[in-house]
């Protein structure tokens, strides 16, 4: 019987499944669109189903099997890494869902660090409140075209002349300089900058006592967001860090409980 890997997260849902030998990626923002689907598909398929809504939905589909979200998440890492023909031994893991998880991943396993409540849900709500805007790829869209700077107090705004002890492009207090008179886009670019330095810290402080340099990103919030992924690129020189985004990093979570479904079949089928 074929297998669905499901991630049921706080915000979208991200399904994996295999058709005529090709793994296929689908997202979904509607519960109920989600839940229709997912029927339809439970009558041939084994639903392996990992996220924040997984034990909600177990209820839902009593045949469902659960996978745990942090051995779901690293797995599918993994799986995106090796696609991507990357023979990364050590990392740190940074899943930017509704919140967000650090994990070390090397070869004796994975084990969470840290997490943060700042990630996409912020994104979402926060987003939403600073602009009236609710939907998720119209956010990213207006923080793309933002200029955080009209918003944002940087160093260079508090020294003006003098000489800076540290980069002056830093941000030296988030929304400082906002008003009501600021832009949708430019709030959002500020947002979506706060959100990135936020986390970069605490990549940064999780894995220098592990001495990992590398950062894998993955996470639905980065999904068609440019303007994220240029965020948390802005502190290699700074920080020494090399930032890495698998192509399907927001599938990361179902595409691991697909991986943990598929091994399980497989064994069941050899006994």
């Amino acid at each position: 019987m074929s297998v669905v890997g499901v991630d049921a997260g706080g915000t979208l849902t991200k399904i994996v499944f295999e058709e005529n030998g090709a793994l296929h990626f689908k997202t979904f923002s509607s519960e109920q669109h989600v839940l229709q689907w997912l029927g339809i598909l439970a009558q041939n398929h084994k639903l392996y189903i990992t996220g924040g809504k997984a034990e909600k939905w177990g209820e839902i589909f009593p045949h469902a099997h659960i996978v745990g979200e942090f051995e779901a998440v690293c797995s599918g890492a993994k799986l995106l890494l090796k696609e991507e023909k990357s023979d990364l031994k050590q990392f740190t893991l940074i899943n930017i869902g509704t919140g967000t998880s650090f994990f070390k991943v090397d070869e004796n396993g994975c084990e969470r660090l840290l997490g943060s409540g700042l990630g996409g849900g912020t994104l979402m709500g926060l987003g939403g409140l600073l602009t009236g805007e609710s939907d998720y790829y119209e956010l990213v869209r207006l923080s793309k075209e933002g200029k955080r700077e009209l918003v944002d107090l940087s160093v260079r705004d508090v020294y003006e002349a003098m000489n800076s002890p540290v980069p002056e492009h830093l941000t030296a207090a988030n929304f400082a300089k906002g008003d009501a008179s600021s832009k949708k886009a430019d709030k959002l670019r500020a947002l979506t900058n706060m959100i990135a330095e936020t986390i970069i810290l605490l990549a940064s402080q999780a894995s220098q006592a592990h001495k990992l340099e590398n950062f894998v990103f993955i996470g639905s919030t980065l999904k068609s967001n440019p303007a994220l992924k240029e965020d948390l690129s802005q502190f290699q020189d700074m920080l020494s860090y090399t930032p890495i985004f698998p192509e399907k990093g927001a599938y990361a979570g179902s595409l691991g409980a697909f991986d943990v479904g598929r091994e399980a079949e497989h064994s069941q089928n050899r006994q």
